[in-house]
């Protein structure tokens, strides 16, 4: 049986937008966390990373298996969510958001399996015309602390896991305890998508697309293993994949 490929569009940096991004290269570049790859190729997938060619988003659809749109330090543009405003700590790429908008959006018609890691989680609620808190802190008051307090190898806080939904199915869990790096989270639950799991101050951490084979949203990054729901959603999207 062959191993699946798996699309990871990269995260894109350049000096102009972002001084600090000098450290590396004074010319854009591409980066990935390894993570993404460590999980996906210990899983039985093969990790394909990819840069922002829009003439190539046939081919994408045509040739990869499934799709991972993953997380990083920034912020989608709220106008893609119809926002008025937008507040003061919104971080925007927008070159970023448009290609990973455009290539979720050629994806998801095929049934591909699709998993989107906490600004991949967001992004899906988005397509599907689902709208965002742009800054959790002011907008959602909360003891939960959801940016980063621990190491994303270590739990941050506790989530509810929906019964009868497809991630219960699958994890057979009520509970689970995960990591957190986000200021954003959804507000307007997406068209056609159902919660899955809900953190104790009820800020929606998981979605999933009840009529595709899989399709799933993780405001946490399950891909660092730190609850066995997070290996058996890798494991999953994979075996989907085949």
């Amino acid at each position: 049986m062959k191993s699946p490929l798996i699309a990871i569009p990269m995260d894109y940096l350049d000096v102009i937008h972002e001084p600090e991004a000098a450290w590396y290269s004074k010319y854009p570049w591409y980066a990935v966390k390894h993570r993404y790859h460590d999980a996906i190729a210990a899983s039985g997938a093969i990790p394909c990373f990819i840069g922002y060619e829009h003439s190539l988003i046939t081919e994408y659809v045509k040739r990869f298996d499934g799709l991972i749109i993953t997380g990083g330090h920034f912020d989608h543009d709220p106008h893609m969510y119809n926002a008025a405003e937008i507040h003061e700590t919104t971080k925007i790429r927008i070159k970023r958001s448009q290609f990973k908008k455009a290539l979720l959006e050629a994806f998801m018609p095929t049934n591909k399996p699709v998993l989107g890691i906490c600004g991949g989680h967001q992004l899906l609620n988005i397509i599907h015309g689902g709208t965002l808190y742009q800054d959790i802190p002011s907008q959602l008051p909360s003891d939960i602390r959801h940016t980063l307090t621990n190491p994303p190898t270590e739990a941050a806080h506790r989530i509810e896991i929906i019964p009868n939904t497809k991630l219960h199915l699958l994890s057979k869990q009520l509970q689970a305890r995960v990591n957190s790096s986000h200021h954003q989270g959804i507000h307007k639950l997406g068209n056609g998508l159902v919660a899955n799991a809900l953190s104790e101050d009820g800020l929606i951490e998981g979605i999933e697309h009840p009529n595709h084979p899989f399709c799933f949203g993780t405001q946490w990054h399950p891909e660092y293993f730190v609850d066995p729901i997070d290996r058996l959603i890798i494991e999953k999207f994979v075996s989907s994949c085949v």
